[in-house]
């Protein structure tokens, strides 16, 4: 008996010590854990030319450009998690990813479930179209269209509010939701769709390499306009790390680093794109 009694009160006692650590590693805040492994994990989706995309087989981009500048201001290495974009928040909520960085825009839907950076990029809604397409001027023309757009993002928010609830609901528009603008776009050369709806440096690249596309910003009738703004997020309640992110993100936009990283990469975004267009054209020949 006095056996049993004694294993259980070790027992007890080791579980009450194994609780008081898992306590305190819950106590522990996102910074502390990337300062004690010496390595900021950052999560992103690599179909975001000029922010993020694949260079052979790494991943590259503005916004990893900022990851970077980040993880060397705090003094450690930088992991980055290509995932689908709709996949995001729950990496940060798994505590999987520290950061995440892919040209994401602050709503306050998000805002309930991530912190967000001050913002270093201002973008607006753009429609994309055929060239020979004229009925499309602003987002009431889409009336009666498939729109094209990449899941979870705000093309898709927006689109999809339009045709439920908003100025093109009853009109027959619907919209197709893609995991990558590169294929949307083939949807449209397609005629699957028959516009795409998605930020403005995005439209523009699919613009850049797609023969017999135009992109134009997407306004209402009335003139009113979609201003939206890019910041790194984080899970919610890591305002620490948030804290140490600005101090990194205001002075690159300020000065003009994040324009820059920009516009070199869609150079960079532009180049890797012919590249891959040549090389399947010899494979075809």
């Amino acid at each position: 008996m006095k056996k049993a009694i004694s294993c259980g009160l070790s027992l007890a006692v080791a579980l009450s010590l194994c609780a008081g650590f898992t306590s305190m590693a819950d106590d522990q805040t996102a910074l502390d854990r990337i300062l004690e492994r010496g390595k900021l994990i950052v999560a992103t989706d690599a179909a975001w030319p000029p922010f993020e995309y694949m260079e052979g087989e790494n991943v590259v981009g503005a916004d990893i450009e900022i990851a970077e500048d980040i993880a060397e201001s705090l003094g450690v290495e930088l992991e980055v998690i290509n995932a689908a974009f709709d996949s995001l928040s729950m990496y940060l909520q798994n505590g999987e990813a520290d950061l995440a960085l892919a040209a994401i825009t602050v709503t306050e839907d998000r805002k309930e479930t991530m912190e967000f950076s001050e913002p270093y990029c201002d973008s607006y809604q753009y429609i994309v179209v055929k060239e020979d397409d004229e009925n499309v001027k602003c987002i009431n023309d889409l009336a009666g269209y498939m729109i094209g757009v990449h899941l979870g993002t705000t093309g898709d928010f927006l689109a999809s509010d339009e045709v439920n609830m908003g100025v093109l609901a009853g009109t027959g528009a619907s919209v197709q939701q893609y995991k990558d603008l590169t294929i949307a776009a083939m949807g449209l050369n397609a005629g699957d769709v028959q516009a795409i709806v998605c930020d403005k440096l995005l439209a523009e690249n699919l613009c850049e390499v797609n023969d017999g596309l135009v992109c134009f910003e997407a306004v209402y009738e009335d003139g009113s306009s979609t201003l939206e703004q890019y910041a790194v997020a984080a899970a919610k309640g890591e305002t620490d790390l948030i804290e140490k992110v600005n101090e990194v993100v205001v002075p690159l936009k300020e000065d003009g680093t994040v324009d820059q990283y920009i516009l070199e990469h869609s150079e960079r975004a532009a180049a890797v794109n012919e590249s891959a267009e040549a090389e399947t054209e010899a494979v075809t020949e």
